[in-house]
């Protein structure tokens, strides 16, 4: 049987599913303040819920804007006018984000874009005397990088960046810069320029002296200053690094001697910087592809497998070598299995078994914890498991403990996932 629905109300329909999509969607996180008629391209209003984090906190929460659409199909297009995504000059709005909607009853999907998604994703067009993103549904629908696969992390990054929005736009009402004082070197209490003799000279022309260089200092000071808020109010570590740099360069590493050495050891920490690099890297990599959930949640699996099992065999003997051998997906990062062993460490480095101080085997740093390739999707992870200190309120709650105290486990085995995906 042919769809006989008119048009114009299979709109309605699909608009309103849409609508109640989105605020089932939104309300576990946020307020839905109202429904606006499109104004500032919000179909809704939200606003962080109170929390015990935020409660204290007297400055009036940010409200975010939220665009809901509907695609019936990979055939609609969506506009977004451009005033939507940036503002009157040209500046990124952090605090609006688009909800499209897609699929009935198990069919249905949700996809998440920012408006700097929107705006280096999409090209603009003129459509009846107004600028708008063009936004096809054959290039949303059939890729996962806006698919939204963690409601958990969508619903973070939607807070972070309205967190980010209320930071950025307090930075632009408050000034934090120097005065520039027009000041008369020259003034000097009267009784100073009474012509009495003195072993020095013309009181009132060394004051004013004085007073000239510590003008002086004062511009080259607030030279500095102004460079330093720079990095302050910048809200990119890389573009701070650059910033820092410039500065270096320009008044050198000396300047003020201790002062300003400690100054720039203080600022720049080059580890940092290249950590920083990575993370871009790697974020940048991962939404592309739209597997920056799925890479996410692969920590998630290998940490419940882990707590799961150490927790079976605690105490962990010092000198026992705990072995994951992790097989996953190249294709999305999916845990596809993961086998669990304690081996003695003399055993599985075939090494002679010394005694150390306390009676445990005495072992080489170099054998505390590394990773083995096997394949180009499987990896053997190890670490010397009964060699972390567990206090004593953790003893009955074990799974917390490792859950939380053993992130390094985690991070280094989602890394190898990643190097051996990207860069193997």
């Amino acid at each position: 049987m042919s769809d006989l629905t008119p048009p114009w109300l299979k709109a309605m329909q699909n608009g309103s599913l849409g609508e109640a999509r989105a605020k089932a969607f939104l309300m576990d996180r946020f307020w839905i303040l109202e429904r606006s008629v499109d104004i500032e391209g919000a179909d809704l209003i939200i606003q962080r819920r109170l929390t015990n984090r935020n409660l204290l906190d007297t400055t009036p929460p940010k409200l975010g804007f939220v665009q809901v659409k509907f695609f019936e199909s990979d055939k609609t297009t969506q506009y977004i006018p451009t005033v939507y995504i940036t503002d009157s000059e040209g500046k990124l709005r952090e605090d609006f984000f688009i909800l499209f909607h897609t699929g009935f009853e198990e069919n249905s999907k949700i996809y998440f874009l920012t408006s700097d998604v929107v705006n280096s994703d999409f090209e603009i067009v003129e459509v009846d005397g107004m600028k708008k993103y063009r936004i096809y549904g054959t290039k949303i629908l059939n890729s996962e990088k806006y698919l939204v696969k963690s409601k958990s992390n969508t619903l973070n990054r939607i807070e972070n960046n309205l967190v980010f929005a209320d930071f950025k736009k307090n930075r632009e009402f408050i000034s934090w810069k120097l005065p520039n004082v027009v000041s008369d070197t020259s003034a000097i209490l009267p009784y100073y320029k009474e012509n009495l003799e003195n072993h020095w000279g013309n009181i009132p022309d060394e004051f004013q002296r004085i007073k000239n260089y510590a003008l002086k200092s004062m511009y080259e000071l607030e030279e500095i200053y102004l460079k330093l808020k720079e990095i302050v109010d910048d809200f990119d570590p890389i573009e701070a690094f650059a910033k820092i740099e410039d500065l270096k360069s320009e008044i050198g590493s000396n300047y003020m001697g201790r002062w300003g050495t400690n100054m720039f050891d203080n600022l720049y920490d080059e580890d940092f910087y290249y950590t920083c690099m990575s993370h871009k890297e790697k974020i940048e990599a991962l939404t592309n592809d739209g597997l920056l959930d799925d890479y996410i949640n692969s920590k998630s699996a290998i940490a419940d497998s882990l707590v799961s099992y150490l927790s079976n065999y605690f105490p962990i003997n010092s000198s026992m070598i705990h072995t994951m051998q992790i097989t996953f997906s190249l294709k999305d990062f999916s845990i596809e299995n993961i086998t669990h062993d304690l081996i003695n460490a003399s055993e599985y480095f075939n090494i002679p078994f010394v005694k150390n101080d306390s009676g445990s085997l005495k072992i080489d740093i170099q054998y505390y914890d590394g990773i083995k390739n096997i394949s180009e999707n499987k990896f053997e992870y190890y670490w010397l498991a009964g060699r972390i200190h567990i206090d004593d309120k953790y003893k009955d709650n074990l799974p917390d403990f490792y859950r939380s105290k053993i992130e390094r486990v985690y991070r280094d085995c989602t890394e190898k996932m990643y190097e051996l995906k990207y860069h193997d």
